[in-house]
């Protein structure tokens, strides 16, 4: 068997155990996935500084 073909099998197998855990305990891996996307979009979101800060325009 090469290494190739092995690799694939361990991840066909590791999928496999991964689908049936997620039938099990279905509201930990939709936790999970909020968890990520929320982590995703916060990456999406950047602070933009202003080139004038609100202080200076009040004096």
């Amino acid at each position: 068997m090469s290494f190739p073909m092995l690799l694939r099998t361990v991840l066909e197998i590791a999928l496999f155990a991964a689908v049936i855990w997620g039938f099990f305990h279905e509201d930990r891996l939709a936790a999970f996935e909020r968890r990520v996307f929320c982590y995703l979009k916060r990456k999406k979101l950047k602070v933009i500084k202003p080139a004038v800060s609100h202080f200076e325009t009040i004096k």
